[in-house]
């Protein structure tokens, strides 16, 4: 049973975000992105089979790590003005590999990686360009679903069946590897160009605070009170921190 939910959750979640970005434009699917639809899961699976005390180590360097998924989104966005799709990929690898390695090695306590989170989702956007076509719907290649369905379940299966090996914090970090992000702006880049790519991050961006709150909440609460209210409170502050964001990015 959990392996069937481990191959069917999160990749109905990126499933769904999918056909959003088809249908409402790559700004609504950029802000959608930012929720936790595959690291949330993989944060569930591993507290449930490897112990709330290493769920929530790993939930913290899970929001540690959001702050490298965040240099890759804006890494790319900022290359895509004059780079091919690749060579920005490529790069936004590279910076969150580069931001990954540099905060595992600083450790930084749970409040500080809050806070680094938080000043990366202010001050990065400031660094793009406007978007002209954050409004556009746009299209997808046959097989782009199938291909994000695949990838969202192979990274569920490989870092929960690696988790005891890695330990909590090279787990929780890799969790934040933006594979969702990663797909939707080479697709989106490749064939729409750099516009609606930018309106993607700017949207990813803006959300991504409120993943941080959902493992903020589970690193707090995991262990005191148990996975299941530890899952209700991540749910509950993920819903009101993305409702303030939806709400300023709408206003904006």
């Amino acid at each position: 049973m959990l392996l069937l939910l481990k191959l069917l959750v999160a990749p109905a979640l990126v499933g769904a975000v999918t056909l959003a970005v088809r249908r409402w434009g790559p700004a609504v699917g950029g802000w959608l992105s930012g929720m936790p639809v595959v690291a949330g899961p993989v944060l569930i699976f591993m507290a449930m089979e490897q112990g709330t005390l290493f769920g929530a180590e790993a939930a913290h360097a899970t929001l540690t790590g959001l702050i490298g998924t965040v240099a890759f989104a804006l890494t790319y966005a900022r290359l895509s003005m004059r780079a091919p799709w690749y060579g920005c990929l490529l790069l936004g690898w590279v910076a969150f590999g580069v931001t990954t390695s540099a905060l595992y090695l600083l450790d930084p306590p749970l409040s500080l990686s809050l806070a680094g989170l938080i000043a990366t989702t202010i001050v990065g956007p400031r660094v793009l360009p406007p978007a002209e076509a954050a409004a556009a719907a746009v299209g997808s290649p046959r097989g782009d679903l199938l291909l994000r369905l695949v990838a969202t379940a192979t990274l569920v299966l490989v870092l929960t069946a690696m988790a005891d090996e890695l330990g909590p914090t090279v787990s929780g970090l890799l969790n934040a590897f933006p594979v969702l992000s990663t797909i939707i702006t080479a697709f989106t880049h490749a064939r729409h160009g750099s516009g609606p790519t930018i309106a993607f991050v700017r949207g990813f961006t803006s959300s991504i605070i409120g993943f941080g709150s959902f493992a903020l909440m589970l690193a707090l609460t995991l262990v005191p009170l148990g996975l299941g209210w530890a899952l209700v409170l991540a749910m509950v502050a993920q819903v009101v921190v993305s409702g303030v964001t939806l709400r300023r990015s709408r206003r904006a």
